[in-house]
């Protein structure tokens, strides 16, 4: 097996749901250390490193984050038939440690190839998962490179993610009048019938190729025989387009309080952004050096809009020039998520030729 194929093994099989990141940050930091590196961490736990230029061109930062989705099972990571899968019955942790494998084999083949560089920083993030927030406490101002990218999209190698959705969530929460159901139904008023009845009437699922809405959380009650005075859940809306955003959300905002007037309840809703989106040209440079790098290694080169965020968007937000490029990594999230031997070996060489090409800009 190749290192980057040993490695990946080793984070794998490393539980780090958002949170509990800490064994698979020592991991990297050791191996970051064995480099020669001199890794340190911030306030939220980031792991940093910077490897000083030593050519001339444009310096690149490269980022990953470290959590994973919380995993329902043993991670046992296996590898047959050039596939690496989780025979524990729970997600293999691809999304994004195929990346963080990738950019630190990446790192090490630099090194100990001697190959020139302008500059390359690395930068394992927290809690992405849940709401990017390891790269939104990140002091960018560190960063000597304002291009970076980032390997996060489950999609074959070659795909440049031109764009990201704003995305705003909201903790709605209708309060009703408890009664006996049994004995006195009618002075109760059902915080779950309001709650039941803004879900039916809202817009979910794919909206348009644009937006998407869905509500993810609900609990109501506190037993079957008392009319339920509270009912929460969480929703949330994403859309390429922040006008567009708006109206939807207003839109949805409108539903809860007409279910709520139906239902004689009230209702109290927490709206918070969840992240910016953004939008990047085919003629930016940060896009333009990628295609090269994937043409460099044979890959055919494709552009598209995610539905999902990642680090970049926290990035972009902060005037950086951040793309995400896809990495091969397949059924992310789910028990049956899996990646090619070929595929992370493969974003090895993309890592190396985006450092090439980063040279000879």
């Amino acid at each position: 097996m190749t290192e980057v194929v040993d490695l990946f093994l080793e984070l794998a099989a490393i539980a780090s749901p958002s949170g509990e990141e800490r064994p698979v940050s020592d991991a990297v930091i050791r191996y970051l250390r064995d480099l020669g590196l001199e890794p340190d961490e911030d306030g939220t736990g980031n792991v940093y490193a910077w490897i000083e230029p030593v050519a001339e061109g444009t310096p690149l930062f490269f980022c990953a984050h470290l959590d994973t989705v919380p995993p329902d099972g043993p991670l046992e990571p296996v590898l047959a038939d050039g596939v690496i899968r989780n025979a524990g019955g729970t997600i293999l942790g691809a999304d994004n440690k195929s990346a963080v494998a990738a950019m630190l084999d990446g790192a090490r083949r630099v090194l100990a190839e001697n190959r020139p560089h302008a500059g390359i920083e690395l930068l394992f993030t927290m809690q992405e998962e849940v709401g990017l927030l390891g790269a939104a406490a990140f002091d960018h101002t560190r960063l000597h490179a304002q291009v970076g990218y980032v390997y996060d999209q489950a999609a074959p190698i070659g795909e440049i993610i031109l764009g990201a959705p704003w995305a705003r969530r909201m903790d709605v929460t209708f309060h009703g009048r408890a009664a006996h159901s049994g004995m006195f139904p009618e002075e109760g008023r059902s915080a779950v019938q309001a709650a039941a009845k803004a879900i039916a009437d809202l817009r979910l699922g794919r909206i348009d190729e644009e937006a998407t809405a869905n509500v993810g959380v609900i609990s109501g009650g506190i037993a079957a025989n008392i009319v339920p005075e509270w009912c929460t859940f969480t929703a949330e809306a994403r859309c390429h387009d922040e006008r567009r955003l708006d109206d939807l959300v207003q839109e949805m905002l409108d539903a809860f309080t007409f279910a709520a007037t139906e239902a004689e309840c009230e209702v109290e809703t927490t709206l918070r952004n969840q992240y910016r989106g953004y939008r990047l040209g085919k003629g930016d440079d940060v896009v333009r050096l990628a295609a090269a790098a994937l043409e460099r290694c044979g890959r055919t080169v494709s552009y598209a809009l995610s539905g999902g965020a990642a680090d970049a968007n926290a990035f972009n937000e902060r005037g950086l020039r951040c793309a995400n490029i896809a990495n091969g990594m397949t059924d992310i999230h789910t028990p049956d998520e899996h990646i090619s031997v070929e595929d992370l070996e493969g974003m090895v060489d993309v890592t190396l030729a985006l450092v090439e090409e980063a040279r000879a800009a």
